[in-house]
């Protein structure tokens, strides 16, 4: 009776005739009236606060609820650790400490203060239409990834309801991943410009602006995107989702780097029969299998890679004997030679003005204390390398390299782009 009101056409997995709308909207679909029909309504079921009684439900996705909540992306544990030991509020930057315990304890201290005010719209746990403008779009849980709006056709009938998929589109991703190391605009190519309008249009300001408004100019794209590719193709659901361990850093989580797929045939054809193996299999032994599951297959005497969304074939290369496999070589990571350029922001101050407001992102009300960020200026150009150096074992994020690199004894030194 739900859809004798609303023009909806939700995707063929959830649709009425596999669950029915209330299963996760919950409400009432036989009321004879709207009021009665909407008591007990959850318009976004994704949102984590929620996600148990409806995504996360027996029979439905209860490990990947459960290991979400865990994750960085609904946590932010990296960011909150890391900016509280560097500004001297604590003495490691591995504290365990998630954006919700930040409110619960109602910690005031600068970092903290800053992170709500700056950092803390970019978090799974968010609930999605809280915040104003383009900000309202982020957070979510679940559909924070997994959903997209009606386009074509169905938009033009008027039907609302977001499509779930599991094809995660890369704009979904970029719409978080944008500051900071702007990974999401330099894999697109787009280098973010001094914030002055520049480069100028015919004497004009430039028409290449993000949705926040700062400026950018176009540049030669990562190589995978210019092939096509996603976020979602490389970046696996363990390092997104997590996999329900409490990670302190990014690093910790990734299970992905450029030797995973341009590895030799032999070390790829042992992700082929993984990328075969049923998911809800796969799900069950996940917590045993140190390789990621990736969509490799073979194709006449190559592998490849399958894009998630378009299905386009991409060809796994090894890597170059002639260059990369030289010893010398192998103390860098893939990215010190193969990156064309990377934006470089020097002189980045924060002012701190103890008489203004700005909205406390977590709480959606405006606080007595604003933040303002500065650049004096950025250039885009080859990467600056700086060394790495990692006690002991180097975690998977940075296996670029093994044994002895020429540090000092027990370390690991690498040279990444800085």
């Amino acid at each position: 009776m739900c859809l004798s009101c609303h023009n909806e056409k939700p995707d063929r997995a959830h649709g009425r005739d596999v669950l029915g709308c209330t299963v996760c909207h919950k409400g009432n679909p036989l009321a004879g009236s709207p009021e009665r029909a909407h008591r007990g309504l959850i318009a976004n079921p994704g949102e984590l606060a929620i996600a148990d009684k409806t995504c996360g439900t027996t029979g439905c996705h209860p490990g990947e609820v459960r290991r979400t909540r865990k994750s960085l992306m609904a946590t932010n544990r990296g960011i909150i650790s890391t900016l509280r030991y560097y500004w001297g509020e604590t003495g490691s930057h591995h504290e365990q400490i998630t954006v919700n315990e930040l409110a619960k304890k109602n910690i005031k201290t600068p970092a903290a203060d800053y992170f709500r005010k700056l950092c803390a719209t970019c978090h799974t746990g968010m609930t999605k239409g809280r915040l104003p403008g383009f900000l309202a779009e982020k957070g979510g849980g679940c559909t924070a990834c997994h959903s997209t709006p009606p386009r074509g056709a169905d938009a033009a009938k008027g039907i609302y309801h977001t499509r779930i998929t599991k094809n995660v589109p890369l704009h979904n991703c970029v719409r978080c991943h944008n500051r900071s190391g702007r990974i999401g605009l330099t894999y697109q190519g787009r280098y973010e410009s001094e914030g002055y309008g520049t480069p100028y249009s015919q004497g004009e300001l430039s028409e290449n602006r993000l949705r926040d408004g700062r400026y950018f100019r176009q540049l030669t794209p990562d190589i995978h995107f210019r092939a096509g590719m996603a976020c979602a193709d490389c970046h696996t659901q363990k390092e997104v989702m997590g996999d329900g361990k409490d990670h302190a850093h990014l690093q910790e989580q990734l299970e992905i780097r450029c030797k995973t797929c341009h590895a030799q045939k032999t070390d790829l054809e042992k992700l082929v029969s993984l990328s075969q193996m049923p998911y809800f299999a796969w799900q069950q032994q996940m917590d045993q299998i140190d390789i990621p599951r990736l969509r490799i297959k073979k194709q006449d005497n190559s592998l490849v890679l399958e894009g998630m969304a378009d299905k386009k074939l991409h060809r796994l290369a090894p890597p170059s004997s002639s260059s990369c496999m030289q010893p010398v070589h192998q103390r860098l990571t893939c990215q010190a030679c193969h990156s064309t350029w990377v934006p470089q922001c020097y002189g980045c101050h924060v002012q701190n003005m103890k008489g203004g407001k700005q909205l406390d992102k977590i709480t959606g009300r405006d606080s007595w204390g604003s933040w303002k960020e500065f650049k004096s200026f950025m250039r885009f150009n080859a990467p600056v390398l700086g060394i790495l150096e990692e006690k002991g074992n180097s975690n998977r994020a940075n296996h670029e390299t093994h044994g002895d690199a020429g540090g000092k004894q027990g370390e690991v030194v690498i040279l990444v782009p800085g």
